[in-house]
């Protein structure tokens, strides 16, 4: 058994959505827990890196010089993000994305004499914005386009612990690490430039992500 840590830098506003509205307020909700602290789902992350970790795959199967690695990779890339409608409980496990442990604790802790709110956690580090369609034939903002959501402040950096329950070897290592970095948006409103950041991976504190990208190369020099 492995465990590794995703720190992810949101270096935009970001719209993780709750499915939820607060009626006559906000029409989309962002995740945010008891204390009021956003969040993302870590089955969201999980999702999203294995979308990365498949484009990676074509990548490679798409370099004459890499062709030879490009099954081993996709057979790799299954045995960590598992195939579509097939449950092995033997895949990566992904905790929520939060605000790293030591701040959480610390204004809970503060919660407890009343000295601060959930409220007041959620609305300093979250804002409303407001959005409309526009009739280009009338050039004016449709009826009843208006809509609110909430939205995460950029700068907030959130956490997802990965484990696996094997010890991963250096082409996992390349595929993990690689995916995290492909991974750019994370969240709605995408097409608005909301939830633009930067993913690394990290092993007992460090991080390894452009270390374990690099593990390709010498592989592919080794076997030159």
């Amino acid at each position: 058994m492995e465990e590794y840590l995703i720190r992810i830098n949101v270096l935009t506003d970001a719209v993780f959505g709750s499915g939820y509205s607060v009626p006559g307020f906000i029409d989309t909700d962002v995740l945010y827990d008891e204390y009021g602290f956003p969040y993302l789902k870590g089955k969201t992350l999980k999702g999203k890196l294995g979308e990365m970790a498949t484009v990676f795959v074509n990548m490679v199967k798409s370099v004459p010089e890499l062709k030879n690695y490009g099954e081993v990779f996709q057979q790799k890339k299954d045995r960590l993000f598992g195939v579509a409608h097939e449950f092995d409980p033997n895949r990566l496990k992904f905790s929520d994305c939060e605000v790293s442990k030591n701040v959480r604790d610390y204004f809970r802790m503060h919660m407890q004499d009343s000295t601060i709110t959930p409220d007041e956690i959620l609305n300093a580090l979250t804002h409303t914005e407001t959005v409309t369609s526009i009739d280009y034939e009338r050039g004016a903002a449709k009826k009843n386009s208006l809509r609110s959501f909430r939205a995460i402040n950029r700068g907030i950096t959130l956490y997802s612990k990965v484990i696996s329950p094997f010890i991963l070897d250096n082409d996992e290592r390349i595929i993990l690490a690689s995916s995290c970095s492909l991974l750019r948006h994370l969240g709605s409103y995408e097409t608005k430039g909301k939830g633009y950041a930067d993913v690394s991976l990290l092993y007992n504190g460090i991080d390894v992500t452009k270390e374990y990208i690099e593990l390709l190369d010498r592989k592919v020099k080794q076997n030159v």
